[in-house]
């Protein structure tokens, strides 16, 4: 059997995408031949709703459509947030009367300014310098009495009494006073010592304004990138849609359904 096909055909090659082939069947003596077409088309059944379809998707194709959404894709800040901003950044600006302060204050301290004599200190010394005085009066009154009942009043040995009186009160006066002095003295160079410790995070505090500073200007910041983003969002959608209209409606054709449809004819005919 010698088979016979069309010449764009050759080999084994399949018969489909529409194209038609013709096999010829001969045979010896009075053999007849046999025409096959077979072709790839819509199935009748679906031909309507894929034309439909088509037509569809033709006719969006050529609309203005779709479009970007035509208003503010952002939320802007409100009122309250605005207000809120702007406060923290004028007390950001202008910085905590408070930090000055208590830097001046704590570099006085640090550089011994406090170590002399408290302003009280006489006030102190006072108390205790009355108390050592009435003993001293005391001891004279009594010291008068005893040489008078003697009948010493007035010897060497009265004025002697008195002497000593006299000295053990400047030394009372002397004593309290040293006290005094040296606890305030104690108290100051510890205080100095904590404010010596206390320094590297007072000079911090200066920096902490000008974080707040910044933070208020990210804020602000986020929002000019959030409409940034959405300007360039819109324009991006703007330039690709024609691209992504014309890929749909590609997309739309080449995936129409395609059925088989075959038709076979005959005809007898002499042939060697």
């Amino acid at each position: 059997m010698i088979y016979d096909y069309f010449p764009e055909l050759d080999g084994n090659q399949s018969i489909d995408n529409g194209k038609m082939g013709r096999q010829l069947f001969k045979g010896g003596g009075g053999g007849g031949t046999t025409v096959q077409k077979q072709s790839n088309e819509l199935d009748p059944t679906v031909r309507p709703f894929v034309e439909y379809g088509l037509q569809e998707a033709k006719a969006l194709y050529q609309t203005d459509t779709p479009q970007y959404y035509p208003y503010q894709t952002f939320v802007s800040p409100s009122q309250q947030t605005q207000s809120a901003l702007q406060a923290a950044q004028n007390r950001a600006l202008a910085g905590s009367p408070l930090v000055p302060a208590a830097q001046q204050q704590q570099l006085a301290t640090i550089q011994g300014q406090n170590l002399g004599l408290n302003p009280y200190f006489a006030n102190a010394l006072q108390g205790a310098a009355g108390v050592a005085t009435t003993q001293f009066q005391d001891a004279l009154k009594n010291i008068a009495s005893q040489a008078s009942t003697a009948g010493r009043y007035g010897s060497g040995a009265m004025a002697d009494l008195q002497s000593r009186a006299s000295t053990n009160l400047a030394k009372e006066l002397t004593s309290r006073a040293g006290e005094l002095a040296y606890q305030n003295y104690a108290a100051e160079r510890a205080a100095q010592e904590r404010a010596i410790q206390a320094a590297p995070a007072l000079a911090q505090a200066d920096y902490a304004d000008i974080q707040q500073l910044m933070n208020v200007g990210q804020t602000a910041e986020d929002y000019q990138r959030q409409a940034l983003e959405s300007d360039i969002a819109r324009y991006e959608f703007g330039q690709n849609l024609p691209y992504t209209k014309l890929q749909s409606y590609l997309s739309a054709a080449y995936g129409a359904p395609m059925g088989q449809v075959s038709t076979s004819t005959s005809k007898s005919s002499g042939g060697k």
